[in-house]
């Protein structure tokens, strides 16, 4: 689902191995068409520098829109990681190098993805092809995102963002250095994730599967998570960098996490996607970073 600079030639490859009238019907573009079983699954360990935090070292904080309707956090301490992945892993050119990243200020990130009824009860409408109340709200531009989030900050008093891209790696790999958050093998990914081998061609209801170690659930597939950044093929550092935010300008933005209709290999903790800040479908979502307050931990 990489899109890019390469949109009209994935959009021909798609229609040609799937039919012209699957794109009509609406259905997403599979990231980059067929992924190599051999680079889905090859292990691109790194050893983090700290340990995964146990579950029962997680504080969360809940929000409350009215009507029953909750927004939940948990709270993702500072510390630093190894970002990216090797080169002989890196199948696009553009998650490598490894790189040491240090997040020097903790934040909230969202325990699960941006549900229709959040969404609904923010904006007033939902644009999602997959209705239910407690699925990911689909079909949001980055533009769209940071219209809800201005709102949500409107309706609360706090404050809100979308995650970097350094964010949200470091809380999708949980203290791990592995290929998914659960290890290097994809066999257990049923476990974690709704993707193109058990989605059944749909989005599901967040919080159906099991969490990373940190408390946080569906990182990988469902839907794609967009992020602040702008997208740079070559944009990671050989060096140590320190709460990057990635270029400061482009014409797409990042989306991470894969989507329910993408193999494993596009599940990855460091696979990096891209959608221009007007562009939406129907594997397409958001997760929201809480700023944490002054006089908060």
């Amino acid at each position: 689902m990489k899109i890019c600079s390469r949109w009209f030639k994935e959009l021909l490859i798609f229609a040609l191995a799937t039919g012209l009238a699957q794109l009509v019907r609406g259905e997403p573009i599979p990231a980059r068409g067929d992924a190599p079983n051999d680079a889905a699954k090859a292990p691109v360990s790194s050893a983090p520098d700290h340990p995964a935090a146990p579950p029962a070292t997680m504080k969360t904080a809940t929000i409350d829109l009215g009507d029953g309707v909750k927004m939940e956090f948990v709270l993702i301490q500072p510390g630093s990681f190894i970002m990216g992945t090797g080169e002989d892993t890196d199948a696009d050119g553009d998650a490598s190098p490894p790189h040491k990243v240090t997040l020097t200020r903790p934040f909230y990130l969202g325990k699960y993805e941006v549900t229709q009824a959040q969404w609904e009860k923010i904006m007033g409408s939902n644009p999602s092809h997959f209705p239910g109340a407690k699925r990911p709200v689909d079909t949001v531009s980055w533009n769209a995102c940071q219209k809800f989030l201005a709102k949500l900050q409107e309706r609360t008093g706090r404050k809100f963002a979308l995650p970097t891209e350094a964010q949200w790696e470091y809380a999708c790999r949980a203290g791990t250095g592995t290929a998914w958050s659960f290890g290097d093998s994809d066999a257990l990914m049923d476990n974690y994730a709704w993707s193109g081998h058990n989605s059944g061609r749909t989005t599901h209801a967040v919080g159906e599967k099991q969490p990373n170690v940190w408390g946080l659930y569906d990182m990988h597939g469902n839907v794609a998570e967009w992020c602040a950044d702008w997208y740079a093929k070559h944009t990671y550092s050989r060096g140590k960098v320190t709460d990057p935010t990635g270029p400061s300008t482009g014409n797409s933005r990042i989306m991470r996490g894969g989507a329910w209709g993408d193999d494993s290999g596009y599940l990855r903790c460091t696979y990096r996607n891209c959608n221009g800040p007007d562009g939406a479908n129907e594997g397409i979502g958001l997760r929201c970073v809480m700023l944490v307050a002054e006089s908060s931990p």
